[in-house]
């Protein structure tokens, strides 16, 4: 089930645990980031891999699975943090992998190995075999075991390895390797701080308005009332040669370690951190109830002021996410998460307060700058972080579903932390502020509602189910199916459904998941198992179905579990009739629709209909009579228009499907093509001769398809019945192609294209 708390703006694991953003890049129109990923575990026990996550503008991002798992005897107990450098049409991942030996050591001058790896990718997902840069016999006999994060850059023909380390002395230290390529990495020099902490972790060094800069997550140092709060700090370095100076910590709040940076195609310098600390921290994150922890901070854009100080603020992006801009007030007003607050103006002369929720953030006029909590169950045992500011000029707060980030002065200080609020909307006051509030709206996901199944596909085509020697399980369901073509093709797509606690439940979820599905609003049941589907394949790869749901897992998923936290960013509200039989789910789509329309969603209903799952084909016909007016896009196929309609001609049936909320039709005609209808009149586009290897789901990517097209394009609700056939034909050609292409591949959601297999397909014109 959807849990509360789950960001949006904020990337955060599907399911699991998340430390330490790695592999931060802009790599073939994409931005990337990789991150420490236990998925299996909310509290990180388990296996250390990378998850990964993309975007095209840093604000939407799409979960794109496990990228780099622990799987041989250099990385056995944990694929531990590092970097990336784009290398042409390449992208190189460089990591530590971490072995721990068993017997009697401590871990930290025996038993231990950090050996720094390479991983060579050319899209983000398929990696190449590892290959070994650096092991304990490569660095200085100074140090202890602990050496890792590599962060590695490529500047003028030189490959810079930086790796954060511990001396057998106990103190913290950056080790710097160069050479022409990475095989052949040589130390160079060492840099440190006598005194300061024990280990340093994740560095990363850079240039920034003309100054060199280390950035280092320092452990050891000894907390102060307005610096080194946390159990751990991080910060930067000005670096003048081989000297460090001026430490200043990026972030004074609660919720802050491990930032790393890239710099994007326009210039900009990025920073994004984890917006966590480990257990020793002693805060607890109610998310963990759900399954999952911890998230990242929003992407920063890093400038230097003119002492040298370093500048954070939030990605400029986040601009074009305003709307409704509210003035302030002392009196409470209620305002939904997430939102932007901008304070302009500060009375110099007494202390000034915003509070959100049971958050506070608090002006002490004699300097002092305070974050703080006023309710426990809210702050999960966070409790007050101050710091030292001479005169505050402005303040700028970035509030999403379950964090706070405090931008004050331009940027110079920042103060993170979660929260945990009751409620989605938070009352919001300042006192001796001015300040004006805008709400953050991101709506571009499409949400889909019904079955997910397992397929079980034949090992032959052309003959009886009798015939047949072996089935291949592969998760499916035609709505499951267009959350996946969706999101296949770069868009973000959520499922709600109910899956039974069974390994075929593990299975559609995992596959989802891999496929960069938004799996929270799947629940999971013990009163019925997962529903599956064996499938018969004739000759030319059209298919039989025999069912297994009487009931399934699904068909229990009831009304109460659809919860208005689904559609905060809903588009589209895409599903089929498969579960509208009479029982709970019916009632459950019913809700799902309402809360969908009141978002703003544009509603997709294809019939998808399968006449064995229903005693009474008069009933099937009454139903969907029913749900029909309540959709704005509706796609049938040819097989179904004469059941429907009672008309065998597309354009005499058109005024019996263009009717209630109905502003456009699609009518799909398999290999013959589509044909597309609203107010503008009728669009054509022909389909294309493939060799096929097996049509399931070939209907299901080409709305998936359609819908992205629509998103793409900025399409909304009243625009739908303004679509000019010229667009439409445009439109329905795309998905042609998707389904096309699907249809020469073996399976449902493994066969969907991604974007850029499209448009090198060929099959678009």
């Amino acid at each position: 089930m959807i849990g509360q708390w789950r960001q949006k703006l904020h990337i955060e694991p599907p399911s699991g645990w998340l430390n330490d953003p790695n592999g931060l890049c802009y790599f073939k129109g994409k931005y990337h980031v990789f991150f420490q990923y236990v998925p299996g575990s909310p509290e990180g026990e388990g296996r250390k891999c990378w998850g990964h996550y993309e975007s095209y503008d840093m604000i939407s991002w799409k979960f794109a699975g496990v990228a780099i798992e622990p799987d041989n005897e250099y990385d056995l107990t944990g694929v531990f943090s590092g970097s990336a450098v784009v290398n042409g049409d390449t992208l190189e991942l460089f990591y530590t992998g971490n072995v721990e030996h068993p017997g009697d050591h401590d871990y930290i001058t025996s038993g231990r190995d950090s050996n720094q790896i390479r991983v060579s990718t050319k899209d983000g997902r398929e990696m190449s075999a590892k290959d070994v840069l650096l092991r304990n016999s490569s660095y200085p006999e100074y140090c202890s075991c602990h050496v890792r994060d590599p962060k590695v850059t490529l500047e003028n023909g030189i490959w810079r390895m930086v790796l954060g380390a511990r001396t057998l002395e106990n103190e913290g230290c950056v080790l710097i390797y160069e050479g022409k390529t990475p095989d052949d990495l040589e130390f160079v020099k060492k840099l440190s701080v006598p005194g300061f902490g024990y280990m340093w972790e994740c560095p990363d060094m850079f240039e920034l308005g003309g100054n060199t800069y280390l950035s280092v997550s320092p452990q050891g140092l000894t907390h102060e009332e307005y610096r080194y709060q946390n159990v751990y700090s991080s910060g930067y370095f000005k670096v003048n040669v081989d000297e460090l100076t001026d430490f200043e910590e990026f972030d004074y709040g609660f919720d802050f370690y491990a930032p790393q940076t890239f710099e994007t195609t326009d210039g900009r310098r990025i920073l994004i951190g984890w917006m966590g600390l480990g257990s020793e921290s002693g805060y607890t994150n109610p998310t963990v109830d759900f399954g999952r922890q911890h998230c990242l901070t929003l992407p920063r854009e890093l400038t230097v002021s003119s002492d040298g100080s370093i500048l954070q603020n939030p990605i400029r992006e986040i601009y074009s996410l305003r709307i409704s801009p509210s003035e302030l007030r002392s009196e409470q007003r209620w305002y939904k998460l997430p939102f932007d607050v901008v304070v302009n103006t500060v009375k110099p002369d007494e202390d000034c307060v915003i509070e959100i929720g049971k958050a506070k953030i608090t002006w002490h006029n004699e300097g002092c700058l305070e974050f703080s909590f006023t309710d426990d169950k809210a702050a999960g045992g966070r409790t007050s972080r101050k710091v030292r500011i001479e005169n505050l000029s402005d303040i700028r707060i970035v509030a999403d579903r379950s964090s706070l980030e405090v931008f004050a002065n331009g940027g110079r200080y920042v103060m993170s932390s979660r929260f945990y609020p009751e409620f989605e909307t938070v009352a919001v006051s300042v006192s001796g502020f001015r300040a004006q509030l805008f709400e953050l709206e991101i709506k571009n996901s499409l949400v889909a509602i019904g079955e997910a199944l397992i397929d079980f596909i034949p090992d032959r085509k052309g003959c009886d189910f009798g015939e047949v020697s072996a089935f291949a399980p592969a998760p499916g369901g035609a709505p499951a199916n267009v959350t996946a073509a969706f999101s296949k093709l770069g868009g973000n797509a959520r499922m709600i459904t109910q899956v039974g606690n069974d390994p075929f439940g593990d299975m559609i979820i995992k596959t989802l998941d891999e496929t960069g599905v938004d799996t929270s609003a799947v629940s999971r049941t013990d009163s019925a198992n997962t529903a599956l589907a064996f499938v018969s394949l004739s000759r030319n790869g059209n298919r039989t179905f025999s069912f297994y749901r009487n009931p399934s897992a699904d068909m229990l998923l009831s009304p109460e579990q659809i919860i208005p936290d689904m559609f905060d960013d809903c588009t589209f509200l895409h599903f089929c009739s498969v579960s509208l039989g009479d029982f709970p789910m019916r009632d459950a789509h019913r809700t799902a629709i309402l809360l969908a329309r009141k978002s703003g969603a544009i509603i997709s209903f294809d019939p998808n209909l399968r006449f064995m799952l229903w005693d009474d084909r008069d009933e099937l016909k009454r139903v969907v009579l029913e749900f029909l007016p309540e959709s704005d896009i509706l796609k049938v196929s040819d097989e179904e228009l004469e059941f429907i309609t009672g008309e065998t001609d597309f354009e005499a049936a058109l005024p019996k499907l263009l009717t209630g909320n109905v502003k456009l039709v699609i009518y799909t005609c398999g290999a013959d093509g589509a044909y597309a209808a609203n107010r503008e009149g009728i669009a054509y586009a022909p389909g294309h001769e493939v060799i096929t290897a097996d049509t399931t789901g070939a209907g299901d990517c080409f709305i998936g398809a359609f819908l992205r097209c629509l998103e793409l394009n900025g399409i909304k609700k009243d625009d739908l019945d303004k679509i000019s056939t010229g667009m439409l034909k445009a439109y329905l050609a795309f998905a042609n192609a998707c389904s096309a292409i699907s249809v020469t591949r073996k399976g449902a959601i493994p066969s969907y294209p991604t974007l850029e297999e499209v448009l090198r397909g060929g099959l678009l014109t």
